[in-house]
């Protein structure tokens, strides 16, 4: 899914397993600017992380489920596309589009 504005073009990698964009709580995100520049996050809802950390004290995984972390991650309170579309938004509009993604491509 692509969401479109003045500033920025938001690449949603949902998966064919994602019920609905209204209620997608773990995503790859592909946010490519105006100067040519993109940047590459995952974005999560709190609950998803409640979830994962109570999965891995389950499965063993992550020290039982001990810590949670992620270098590209965004958490967002509710799911849904527009509540992380709003988030990105927010990351261009305030710079720190830089400080949270990883570049996936340079300017130019």
């Amino acid at each position: 899914m692509t969401i479109t504005d003045s500033t920025s073009v938001a690449r949603f990698l949902l998966g064919p397993d994602t019920d609905a964009e209204e209620s997608v709580a773990n995503v790859d995100v592909f946010v490519d600017l105006s100067d040519g520049s993109s940047w590459a996050l995952t974005i999560f809802t709190v609950d998803e992380v409640r979830r994962l950390l109570a999965k891995w004290k389950e499965t063993g995984e992550v020290a039982n489920g001990s810590y949670f972390r992620a270098v590209d991650q965004l958490i967002v309170p509710e799911p849904g596309v527009a509540a992380m579309t709003a988030a990105i938004r927010e990351l261009v509009r305030s710079g720190e589009v830089a400080s949270v993604c990883v570049r996936s491509r340079a300017p130019g």
